[in-house]
């Protein structure tokens, strides 16, 4: 087995309802990938805005009164072939943003966010 990296693609947190564009760094490779779709939901601390450290993120959230989820969706592993390439070399000039792009057009589809570019 393989060793294993989370990576946050966009290279950021968003609002929990857009998908931002994706960075090089997990498509570079071109290894495949297993996308996970994350949602949250805390009435008290917006995790996207909060300029926090982790841990005192993590207090604040665990000390509300209110409930606090987090919602984990992991899709098929996704595996890059010369098809995709051809077929959408219109979305971008290299591999790596063929890829990017294919891959967020799967969490987008499977999630229901909207996009911003």
């Amino acid at each position: 087995m393989r060793n294993q990296l989370l990576v946050f693609p966009e290279g950021s947190t968003s609002n929990n309802k857009i998908i931002l564009p994706f960075k090089r760094g997990a498509f570079s490779s071109i290894c495949p990938v297993s996308p996970m779709i994350f949602e949250y939901s805390c009435p008290v601390v917006n995790v996207s805005n909060a300029v926090v450290k982790d841990l005192v993120l993590f207090f604040l959230m665990m000390s509300t009164f209110e409930r606090v989820t987090c919602y984990r969706e992991e899709l098929p592993v996704f595996k890059p072939n010369k098809y995709l390439f051809e077929k959408h070399k219109d979305k971008g000039s290299c591999e790596w943003e063929i890829y990017a792009w294919a891959v967020r057009d799967v969490m987008l589809k499977a999630s229901g966010f909207g996009k911003h570019d």
